[in-house]
């Protein structure tokens, strides 16, 4: 209830007071957080799930800030955000490097995380649009830009593929993190398989597959497994 009523009084004063600020100030938890004004007023559910983390860090519950953290960044990448996650992750018992990646696969994952998977898909419509106008009027009219056409070409391309890289990532994998005290990964879905590693409360898998009650699921250093 606490955090309702702090949302909806943030709410109201951002709506008289964005002509004289870009953000709002307050203190949680001792800790001093600046939201921006329009960033709470489009998509508030950001600013409820970062709250919501740092409470969790107040009780200590590091897989649930954990959680709320990463929730948080689904809706939106914020470079706080992904700063408080690094801390609460050494907070946790698990150590788990992930996967060193090629260049230009980092310079990619950058370059999708400018905008969320929402954002891309208007991106995407909108050069598509100014394209297909563009060529329409060409057609019709003396209006020739071929050489901005290739360019709005190349952007539409460059834009639909960062919206399926977008929605991969965010919407169609399948990650989550563990809220029990620890569980054992196998080699296979049996009870007779090989214990491969264990993990404890607080880390992060992605969902591979399910078979039956097991459920197959991978690490960011590669490892995977059955549990």
């Amino acid at each position: 209830m606490r955090n309702l009523t702090l949302f909806f009084c943030l709410l109201t004063t951002s709506l008289f007071a964005q002509s004289e600020s870009d953000s709002i100030f307050f203190i949680c938890n001792g800790e001093e957080v600046y939201i921006d004004t329009l960033d709470l007023i489009n998509n508030p559910a950001v600013f409820y799930a970062y709250i919501e983390s740092l409470d969790c860090e107040e009780a200590q519950d590091w897989a649930n800030a954990i959680w709320y953290y990463e929730k948080s960044l689904k809706l939106e990448r914020n470079d706080k955000t992904i700063q408080n996650l690094e801390l609460a992750n050494l907070k946790i018992i698990d150590r788990i490097e992930d996967i060193p990646q090629l260049f230009y696969k980092k310079w990619w994952s950058s370059f999708i995380s400018i905008f969320n998977t929402f954002s891309w898909q208007l991106i995407s419509i909108l050069i598509i649009w100014l394209a297909l106008t563009i060529k329409i009027l060409s057609q019709f009219t003396n209006y020739k830009k071929e050489h901005f056409l290739s360019i709005l070409y190349s952007l539409a391309l460059i834009s639909v593929f960062a919206t399926y890289s977008s929605y991969q990532r965010n919407i169609t994998k399948k990650e989550a993190i563990i809220f029990t005290s620890s569980i054992v990964v196998n080699s296979a879905p049996t009870t007779n398989s090989t214990n491969l590693f264990s993990l404890h409360s607080g880390s992060k898998i992605e969902i591979l597959d399910t078979i039956g009650e097991w459920i197959n699921i991978k690490i960011a250093n590669g490892s995977s497994g059955c549990t």
